[in-house]
């Protein structure tokens, strides 16, 4: 079970400790300069990566690095292998890919590392080792290896093979995948890197079992997930479809709330399913990927683009990856800057709506409390400027969730 007991009152979490038995408003103003402190250093940090992306973006474009690697794979394959850029294209795309992903990775290490062993550590988050760390870049490279070569693969195969209207193909096909992925990725892909145990028997199994079943949620296992080993940062999370549900508690959560404030937060995660949230995010997902793959489809032939980033060969179709990379970098990038804009607002919305639901059930009081609590362990905004949480946060300052929920407790006396 998860329960506090009354000899471990006190849980450790980012830097100093949480009281859990007492007030936390007073704690909230002690730890105000730590949260100000990590999230300066989280704003900085992401300012110097992305003028560094920036930055990098425009050399590549300038200098002309992706008709570089491209003729760096077609050169390298007709060499080794005997595949022409014509004849073998996905073959050859899928070098391609695999050199524009090894680069990447290198660029992106040393901010990567900074960030998990510098801030994270600095703010007493981070509990990675550099073995553990590097196990799970390998890890994650075989994986993009394994199953992003045959997505692709396939990819490139519907829309050379689709003619007119492969948008319609495309479709179908990455429709088909995600629901491939929400199924494996839960049972035999996040199992790689980390440790899912079930939940042992007690009071919270049961009160967790009895709101499923009081909600209709076909609960069929219920898991605790290492986080710890990697980070202190808590969470939940819910998978599964149909009548095979799961539900999985970081053992960081069990921790630093009690049991009551589990239950809240698992009514609140609850209720993105009851109102349909989690099947409504999934039918806007397909609609953007139709969407995008249309206008693809509008610009696919267009010669001009292609010559504008160095691709001015008439004699050299020009692949088909290459279309797709540049179309959803230059073409599609401020399209998706502004759809991203609307699904944030949208997530914003459902996690007001989620709150009231918890807040419906009767637990209003362990919701905020819990909330309170999750937000002191993990360093959370305290009040963040509105128009920046606006844009960037898809979920709520926690000031505005706590008001709103307190204004329903109001209304409902």
């Amino acid at each position: 079970s998860s329960a506090a007991s009354a000899d471990d009152k006190k849980k450790k979490g980012g830097k100093g400790e949480i009281d859990t038995d007492t007030p936390l408003l007073p704690q909230l103003k002690t730890r105000f300069v730590d949260a100000q402190a990590y999230g300066m250093d989280k704003v900085n940090f992401s300012i110097i990566s992305s003028i560094y992306g920036t930055f990098e973006g425009i050399s590549f474009l300038l200098l002309g690095f992706i008709p570089w690697a491209w003729d760096v794979s077609a050169n390298w394959a007709e060499s080794k292998f005997g595949w022409t850029e014509t004849g073998n294209e996905i073959k050859v795309s899928l070098i391609f890919l695999f050199l524009v992903t090894i680069i990447g990775t290198i660029t992106e290490l040393p901010f990567e590392v900074y960030s998990t062993f510098q801030i994270e550590k600095k703010h007493g988050f981070n509990k990675q080792t550099p073995k553990l760390f590097i196990t799970d870049k390998i890890k994650s490279l075989v994986l993009t290896c394994l199953i992003g070569g045959p997505f692709v693969s396939l990819l490139l195969k519907i829309i050379m093979w689709g003619g007119e209207h492969f948008y319609v193909y495309v479709w179908a096909f990455t429709f088909c995948f995600s629901v491939f992925m929400m199924t494996i990725v839960p049972v035999f892909i996040m199992p790689l890197f980390n440790k899912y145990e079930p939940l042992q028997d007690g009071p919270l199994k049961t009160q967790i079992y009895e709101l499923a079943g009081r909600l209709k949620y076909p609960l069929t296992k219920l898991f605790v997930m290492d986080g710890s080993k990697r980070s202190s940062h808590s969470n939940a999370f819910m998978f599964g479809f149909g009548k095979n549900k799961r539900i999985v508690l970081f053992d960081t959560l069990l921790e630093q709330v009690h049991d009551d404030e589990i239950l809240a937060i698992l009514g609140h995660e609850l209720g993105h399913w009851k109102l349909g949230h989690t099947l409504a995010n999934f039918a806007i997902t397909q609609i953007y990927m139709g969407a995008a793959f249309y206008c693809f489809s509008l610009c696919y032939t267009s010669h001009d683009l292609y010559r504008a980033f160095g691709f001015d060969g008439d004699e050299r179709p020009i692949p088909t990856i290459i279309a797709l990379m540049l179309f959803f970098q230059t073409l599609w990038a401020p399209v998706d800057k502004v759809l991203s804009f609307f699904l944030t607002i949208f997530s914003r919305v459902n996690e007001f709506a989620a709150d009231k639901f918890s807040v419906d059930l009767g637990m209003s009081a362990q919701l905020q409390s819990g909330l309170c609590k999750i937000h002191l362990e993990n360093l959370g905004a305290m009040c963040p400027d509105r128009w920046y949480s606006t844009y960037h946060y898809s979920h709520p300052p926690l000031v505005e969730r706590l008001s709103a929920m307190m204004a329903l407790d109001t209304k409902s006396k």
